[in-house]
């Protein structure tokens, strides 16, 4: 059996092939393709995916798929098929198949597309001949063949001749999976043949034009309608109804120009039809005009519509509305207009645009009045231009341009040059600009001139380090002053001692030494001479202990307490651990005079009965610790901040807090949750003993 199938579209053809195809596989049997390399390519996908074995069947040699103009190429001499070789070409194919099938019973089914591959290039007579040949291969082979053309491929001339030849080369044609038989080509049966190829023709023509109908009708973004030659309207589908507003029984046999604007409706139609019969088309943008009277901005196209004889018929039109494409373009233009008198506005920027290279492409007054430049100066200039020499050396600007590529932006501060060769300080922004693919169309690059700034800072700065030297100097004078007032304490102390105290000793000695006739008033005398004695010996140590010279901490503060006790009537308790050693002269002198300080506080001001005082180590810090129970420092005091409430609290704490910041350490003093006041005093333990002990 040898069938044929004329088809408008690739689907059909698939549709049809699957079928054919697709059922011979199933059974067992072998399958014989030669087509173009994108109908195999489609094929193949179809089959695979409707569920046949291709896989399975191509392994085991049941499907042999190969190029039409491949396998023509081997049997052609000379422009035509020699009989001889196609015999033998696809005769052995044939044989592969058959040998290969799984099913005895059942012939090779083969598609062939060589025959229309040979038709497409014109070779109508090569064609015909590869048919015939395959007719006689079936004489000798058994198969069954379906050839299929493209119906496109026969123009209305030839139509009927072309298709009566290829018909009596075949049994019948298969539309829809039924066969439908040709009859001999003369005689009575040679009119049903014609009729059998008209029906063809009508089915080609059906697949042609019924699809492109559909999608007339279903567009809905653009009015396409006909006009006749004069521009009446004779078509209109339901895009022009919804763009123009229109229905179609109101405006078939209306003139096209209506659509237009009063000031243009008597010429412009008119010209654009008369340049496309003269161009073949034309295009157009414009204003037209709705049923209501509403304009909407408008791209048309009309295009001259010819018969085969080349004659004009009629003339399609196309219009879209761009309506809102055209507002959006015009609020864009405004907004860059905008923005460009804004950036050509403003003074204290320089705002300009850069190509991809770095070259200048605009040019604002603020970038003049910074630079110095005109536009005309600069415009195409490159902007390394504006760098110091030891910059453009280093490459800075190349590199700047490839930073604000990787990173979305680049941002620096350094000196520029002016168009005079001065210098100034410049803020600089360079951000890349990219078009709506993310192409690289330039840089943006934002100037400011920041050399008064700069320099207020520097000076700012300035001012700063000699403020920061005067208060180091005034830190050190103060530890001067302090050290000197310690050694005058502890110079004065001794003298106290060594001297009135010496002199106190003796007249008591003679007080004691007297005659007994006057007792009473020796022993009175005596027993002053005794407290003035203890009070010198008192105020000389409180001026400098000598105990914390030779004992340190550990033993003096004690001894301190103890005393204070006695004249203040406060309760105190010290904690030192055992192993607590001895410290540097300097360190030893300053917890002491900020415990001598924090007492005389207590016993003055807050009315405490108790005081608590640690002195421990920890986390290499020593600490220093007087706890009261009383008032405690009022909390605005605080909050005015460190030298203010330090100020506040007298100057002899104030002083042991510069003096405990020049040994690192440092004062602090809180409110605890039960009332009170809580005074730390800390220094660093390695700075601590890191000098000479007092001992030395």
């Amino acid at each position: 059996m040898h069938t044929v199938q004329f088809y408008g579209d690739d689907n059909v053809l698939f549709h049809e092939l699957k079928r054919y195809l697709g059922s011979a596989l199933t059974n067992g049997s072998s399958a014989v393709v030669i087509a173009t390399q994108g109908h195999l390519n489609n094929l193949a996908h179809t089959l695979n995916r409707s569920g046949f074995p291709l896989a399975r069947a191509t392994d085991e040699g049941r499907y042999i798929a190969l190029e039409a103009s491949e396998v023509i190429s081997k049997f052609m001499v000379g422009g035509s098929p020699e009989p001889t070789l196609f015999s033998e070409v696809i005769g052995e194919l044939i044989d592969c198949a058959a040998k290969a099938s799984h099913s005895k019973n059942q012939p090779v089914v083969a598609f062939g597309e060589m025959v229309a591959l040979l038709w497409a290039e014109g070779r109508t007579e090569a064609a015909i001949e590869v048919e015939r040949l395959w007719n006689e291969l079936a004489k000798k082979h058994s198969f069954a063949l379906h050839c299929a053309y493209p119906i496109q491929g026969f123009g209305s001339e030839q139509l009927e001749e072309s298709l009566l030849k290829i018909c009596a080369e075949h049994t019948g044609s298969m539309r829809d999976g039924v066969l439908h038989e040709f009859a001999s080509d003369v005689g009575p049966s040679a009119d049903r043949l014609k009729q059998e190829v008209r029906v063809l023709a009508d089915i080609n023509w059906h697949q042609r034009e019924e699809p492109f109908k559909l999608f007339i009708t279903n567009v809905q973004d653009y009015a396409i309608f006909m006009l006749d030659l004069d521009g009446r309207i004779v078509t209109w589908n339901p895009g022009a109804e919804r763009i123009k507003g229109y229905t179609s029984a109101e405006i078939i046999g209306q003139h096209f120009s209506q659509f237009y604007p009063e000031e243009v409706r008597a010429t412009r139609p008119q010209q654009l039809l008369e340049r496309a019969a003269r161009e073949g088309h034309v295009e157009d943008e414009g204003w037209r005009v709705r049923k209501d009277g509403s304009q909407f901005w408008a791209r048309v196209t009309i295009t001259a519509v010819k018969d085969a004889s080349g004659k004009i018929v009629g003339f399609g039109k196309v219009t879209r509305d761009l309506t809102e494409q055209k507002r959006t373009e015009s609020a864009l233009r405004r907004s860059e207009e905008r923005s460009r008198l804004f950036v050509e506005a403003v003074q204290d920027y320089a705002i300009f645009m850069l190509d991809p290279e770095g070259r200048i492409s605009s040019w604002n007054t603020g970038a003049e009045r910074i630079k110095g430049y005109a536009a005309s100066e600069i415009i195409g200039q490159h902007f390394s231009r504006f760098y110091p020499e030891e910059d453009i050396r280093a490459g800075k600007p190349r590199w700047e341009l490839e930073v604000a590529i990787q990173e979305g932006r680049f941002e620096d501060e350094g000196w520029r040059v002016r168009k005079d060769g001065s210098r100034f300080w410049a803020n600089v922004m360079i951000t890349p600009v990219r078009d709506h693919s993310g192409t690289l169309i330039g840089f943006s690059k934002v100037t400011r001139d920041f050399t008064e700034r700069m320099l207020a800072e520097e000076a700012l700065k300035d001012s700063q380090r000699k403020l920061r030297n005067s208060e180091k100097s005034l830190r050190e004078l103060s530890l001067h002053l302090l050290r000197t007032q310690d050694e005058e304490r502890r110079r004065i102390g001794r003298e106290i001692h060594d001297s009135l105290g010496q002199y106190l000793s003796v007249l008591k000695m003679k007080l004691d030494s007297m005659r007994p006739g006057t007792a009473a008033e020796i022993a009175e005398c005596s027993n002053i001479a005794q407290e003035c004695v203890k009070e010198v010996r008192t105020i000389s140590y409180l001026l400098y202990p000598p105990m914390l010279e030779e004992l340190g901490l550990k033993s003096a503060v004690p001894w301190y307490l103890d005393g204070f006790t006695k004249r203040s009537g406060i309760n105190t308790t010290f904690e030192i651990a055992e192993d607590f050693g001895r410290l540097n002269r300097d360190a030893e002198l300053v917890l002491f005079r900020v415990l001598q300080e924090s007492l005389t506080n207590i016993q003055r001001h807050s009315g405490s009965s108790t005081a608590e005082i640690r002195l421990y180590c920890a986390e290499n810090v020593v600490t220093l610790q007087v706890t009261d129970h009383g008032k405690g420092v009022p909390a605005e005091i605080l909050e005015q901040g460190t030298q203010d409430w330090m100020g506040s609290l007298g100057v002899g704490l104030r002083g042991m807090s510069e003096r405990l910041q020049q040994l690192g350490g440092a004062l602090e003093i809180s409110l605890p949750g039960g009332g009170g006041t809580d005074v730390r005093a800390t220094l660093p333990l390695q700075s601590a003993r890191s000098t000479t002990s007092a001992a030395d």
